[in-house]
């Protein structure tokens, strides 16, 4: 059956059509769904019908079937066209003009643009530096200021032409559409991340189990944990768990979940993450814009205790705020941190962490390095063990401050006391606010050394 039939392929999208432009090949029927959203008509074909209607899991939608429609007559625009003129309205010819994409970039705001009639801009509107706003912030960003910008658009509309052929009374509302359309088209034209993610946390029974809280804020914020249980541990149903057998400890537990991730999993970046982490709903989002921070990073903490606040030798002096390297002996909290993929590798290989005991008591007793030599679950300090291995390996230590994550559990669970003091962060970021608005994304700090 040829493309010119549809014969047994009922479609309300499908309509009549005989449209002549150029040189282009004329079709009887158009899809409205691919003509709306190439914001140009677009043919129906019949072999692509059959399977939007047929095959797709999505039929009689934005679908790969549509998309293909789309392909197919940019493809037949670029044979047929000359490379130095398009077409416009009815098959006219006209000069190329700058694109939207060439004048603003690509993203939200730029989607937004296009959604406004061109005839209703006009000379000194801030529209298009508000647009390039709106295309740094990313879609994730703009999903979050989303009454910000409804609020910037009703002013905008209540000011100026922008959206002047629209009723006082329905300003919001036409707003609100016209964002969650922009939303939604540069979501489908984004690019696939150049990172891929693998998150483990360890878990071990706790008297206040904080992990449920713990695995909620993360999967908000779009990591998908593992968790890796020590027996008795809380269960979570809603995520892969490694439980284990015998209790391993807490050094050998977190060497176990590192291995998982680089044995089970081609991820390029693997974030290490404790049970009492409370994570910003942006984290996944900003980490991605910071990584990586240097050629010799070793790791991005996403948690940044009291200690690494305060500039040294003060005892209230804050820092500046950003993702500011540390030149730290002791490395103090490993709540959540984030690694190199071929970093993660190196570590495991190094001989500390073949060797490692734990750190020394204050009486540099043998007798207790011995105990843990032959309990190995005894073995505790994973900080203090991978500053150690940083600075033998010359990587820095990179640390978001504000805090993105908060330490949450009251008592620590291998008797390190309770949650106060240099253990908790000192200035955590706000939740109701961007996590881009709160941290100075600067790759030049002065480095602090502690």
């Amino acid at each position: 059956m040829s493309d010119d039939s549809f014969e047994g392929l009922d479609c309300e999208h499908r309509i009549d059509t005989n449209v002549k432009q150029g040189k282009l090949p004329v079709y009887s029927k158009s899809c409205t769904i691919a003509s709306e959203i190439a914001n140009q008509h677009i043919p129906a074909l019949r072999s692509h019908c059959e399977y939007c209607i047929n095959h797709s899991k999505k039929p009689k939608s934005d679908n790969e079937a549509v998309r293909g429609l789309i392909n197919h007559r940019l493809y037949e625009i670029q044979k047929y066209t000359p490379q130095n003129i398009i077409l416009g309205d009815r098959g006219k010819q006209k000069s190329v003009s700058t694109t939207k994409e060439q004048k603003l970039g690509a993203g939200v705001g730029t989607e937004m643009s296009k959604l406004i009639p061109k005839q209703l801009e006009h000379a000194g509107c801030s529209c298009k530096d508000y647009a390039k706003k709106m295309n740094r912030w990313g879609v994730e960003g703009c999903k979050q200021r989303f009454d910000q910008i409804v609020e910037y658009l009703v002013q905008k509309g209540n000011s100026s032409p922008l959206m002047g052929w629209i009723p006082s009374s329905a300003t919001r509302v036409v707003a609100k559409k016209l964002l969650t359309r922009a939303i939604r088209s540069a979501e489908k034209n984004l690019p696939p991340s150049k990172f891929t993610w693998f998150t483990a946390v360890a878990t071990a029974p706790r008297t206040d189990c904080t992990l449920q809280r713990s695995i909620d804020s993360m999967v908000v914020a779009g990591f998908n944990p593992v968790i890796f249980a020590e027996p008795d541990s809380t269960k979570v149903s809603s995520c892969q768990t490694i439980h284990n057998k015998k209790r391993k400890g807490v050094w050998y537990n977190w060497i176990q979940s590192c291995e998982y991730a680089l044995q089970h999993s081609t991820a390029n970046v693997i974030m290490t993450a404790q049970d009492d982490s409370l994570f910003h709903p942006d984290c996944k989002t900003f980490s991605e814009k910071i990584l990586w921070p240097a050629e010799d990073c070793g790791f991005v903490s996403l948690y940044t205790p009291k200690h690494y606040s305060i500039v040294p030798h003060f005892k209230t002096k804050l820092r500046d705020a950003g993702v500011n390297r540390v030149w730290t002996k002791s490395l103090w909290g490993a709540c959540a941190l984030i690694w190199p993929r071929e970093i993660l590798e190196a570590v495991m290989e190094h001989e500390i962490t073949k060797t490692w005991l734990g750190a020394p008591t204050k009486s540099r007793s043998q007798s207790v390095m011995d105990k843990r030599r032959a309990d190995p679950t005894m073995v505790q300090n994973s900080d203090t063990a991978l500053g150690k291995i940083m600075n033998r390996m010359k990587r820095s230590m990179y640390f978001v401050d504000p805090s993105p994550v908060e330490h949450i559990s009251q008592y620590s669970v291998v008797g390190h006391g309770d949650n106060k003091g240099r253990r908790n962060c000192m200035r955590c970021a706000k939740w109701a606010e961007p996590l881009e608005d709160q941290v100075p994304i600067n790759f030049d700090p002065v480095d602090i050394k502690t």
